[in-house]
Parts: C-alpha cells; structure tokens; sequence
C-alpha cells in the first residue's frame, strides 16, 4: 500500500518512523519539497499511486484530489485550511489532523515575541552586535492590555502567559465554549473591534476560513492604540499585510512580529519586508523536537486508522 510523506518535518526525521510504517505493509514515498509544501501538478506528481498522505501545508484543492488516487488525508498538524475538506468528503476522503497539538509550544513563541517587542531585545541584539551598546526603553508587561484574537487551545496558552506576567488579559472569539474557558483562564471577554482600539499588544490566535480572512484589516489596525504592538502566530491570511505594513511605517504602530504571512517566504516586492520594526518568523512556532515526535505518532497513526491498517508505532 503506496502512501506519501510531503510533511517537511516527519520527512526530516522518517528514518526513525520508516521500519514501523514497512512493517505494516506501507510503501512510504518520501518526495522531494523545494520549499515548505507542493501543489498544483508537483503534488500530483509526488503522489502519484498513494491512497494516503501524511500531509505537510500543501494545497489539495478539488482539482488535485480528484487527478489523485487518495483514500485519506492525514494533515500532519492543525491548520486544514490548504485542504479542500467538502470536495473531500463528497469523494469519499476522509481528512483528518491533530488538534491541540502544539498550545503550549505556540504560545511561547508568542509570548516570546510579545517580550522581544516590549523590552526591544531584538533592537538591542541588533546593536551590540553591530558594535554598539543601545539602551532602548521598554514596557513593563504588567498592567498593559493584551488582546487575544481566537481562544481555542493555542489563544488560552498566550491568555494563561500574559496573565501570569500581570497584563490585562481580555479576548475575543465567537464559540461560546471558548469564551467560558477563557475565562476560567482570567481573561475578559469583549468583542474584536473593543479588544483591538484598547489593546497596547494584540495576540493573532485565530485559524485560517471564511469568516477570519483578513479579519485583522486596515480599519481595525488603525484603529489600534498608537504605539501598539502586534503578534500573529496564527494564519498569515487572518491580517491585511499590505495594511499592517502601511501602519508601521507610518508610525502608528511601534512594532510587530510575524511567525506566518499570507505569502510565505515573502517575495522581493512583499510590502512588509525591510521594515526595521518588524521581527520576521518562519511559520516555525510549533517546530520542537518533542511536540514534532508527538504529532508524527498521531499523524501516521490517524492515516493507518483510515486505511484499516494496524500499525505499532515506536
């Protein structure tokens, strides 16, 4: 039974799951990625005669599932949204992931960021190294407003976080089960447009669909507090990145960090790119070593479920 590996994590390390996945009577065809996922005819190429996949970021739209012999998609991670999942399912091909897999390794980086920005420890970085001993001011955490957009299990990480650092910790997210666990966490509720005019550092948690694309706009960024700051760890498609670029070179905003962006890697002519203030991420939040042996364990498991295939992983 053929099945591919275009996950660029499990493919680094799949000679440690490869002799498990044979034993169970798997083909495994490790393609070559140039970049960070396929698509198009290189994904249909790459997975020519696999009735499975263990899934990276690559694009499965409706076109490419049906020129392709797939039983099952098993996306290694969270984020579905590269994943035609309706096509999918009118074709018979169950899509699965692995929820809540990276909340606390997320949420570092976040918080992580959220830290670099206030204290300017990447301006610091920056100078010593240049030769020079900079001493920036920076902002107590504490007692300053931290809006979090989207509270599923990564957005209450960075809630739990920022409370623990003493910041006013307030949320927005439409699921209603989200909210009261949020709240259990000390967060405040309040709706988007509230939480980004009063928030001096705003959290991007939210997935990728219909209802958050660029749901963080030029409106709502303008009307940010001035000299605020902006983190997204969530999806680069969720913030207008031509409108987040216009803010910080206008000034409005002091700074912002981007572990994701809607194009990835941004291109020469990308508006965002040669901002001094801006801390640059490479869609590698979730990116340990620990929580990437978690999830090739469930990924490969969730795919061998799907095919009726039993398998003993290490």
């Amino acid at each position: 039974m053929k099945i591919g590996i275009t996950c660029i994590q499990l493919i680094r390390d799949i000679e440690h799951w490869r002799p498990a996945m044979e034993a169970a009577g798997f083909e495994v065809v490790v393609p070559e990625i140039p970049g960070q996922h396929l698509e198009g005819d290189a994904l249909v190429a790459a997975l020519e005669g696999c009735v499975g996949v263990v899934a990276g970021d690559d694009k499965f739209t409706a076109d490419v599932i049906d020129r392709l012999e797939l039983k099952a998609i098993s996306k290694w991670g969270i984020g579905v949204d590269g994943i035609d999942r309706a096509h999918a399912a009118a074709m018979g091909v169950p899509v699965t992931n692995t929820p809540g897999a990276f909340d606390e390794e997320v949420a570092d980086v976040a918080f992580g960021y959220i830290v670099m920005l206030l204290r300017q420890l990447h301006v610091i970085h920056e100078g010593v190294r240049d030769g020079g001993w900079p001493k920036p001011p920076g902002h107590s955490l504490g007692g300053l407003r931290l809006g979090v957009i989207g509270l599923g299990g990564i957005g209450r990480a960075v809630v739990r976080r920022g409370v623990v650092a003493r910041m006013d910790v307030v949320g927005s997210d439409p699921m209603p089960e989200s909210q009261v666990a949020a709240e259990a966490d000390g967060c405040t509720i309040m709706e988007i447009d509230e939480l980004i005019a009063t928030s001096h550092v705003v959290s991007v948690n939210a997935p990728l669909n219909d209802s958050t694309r660029r749901l963080v706009n030029a409106e709502r960024l303008q009307s940010m507090p001035a000299g605020g700051y902006l983190v997204n760890t969530g999806r680069g498609e969720v913030v207008d990145t031509v409108a987040l670029a216009a803010v910080l070179r206008s000034g409005h905003l002091a700074g912002a960090a981007v572990d994701v962006l809607e194009e990835e890697p941004p291109g020469p002519d990308n508006p965002i790119r040669g901002i001094d203030t801006v801390i640059f991420g490479s869609h590698n939040a979730s990116n340990t070593l620990e929580a990437s042996a978690r999830v090739h364990k469930r990924s490969i498991a969730n795919l061998a479920r799907e095919l009726g295939v039993e398998i003993e992983l290490p």
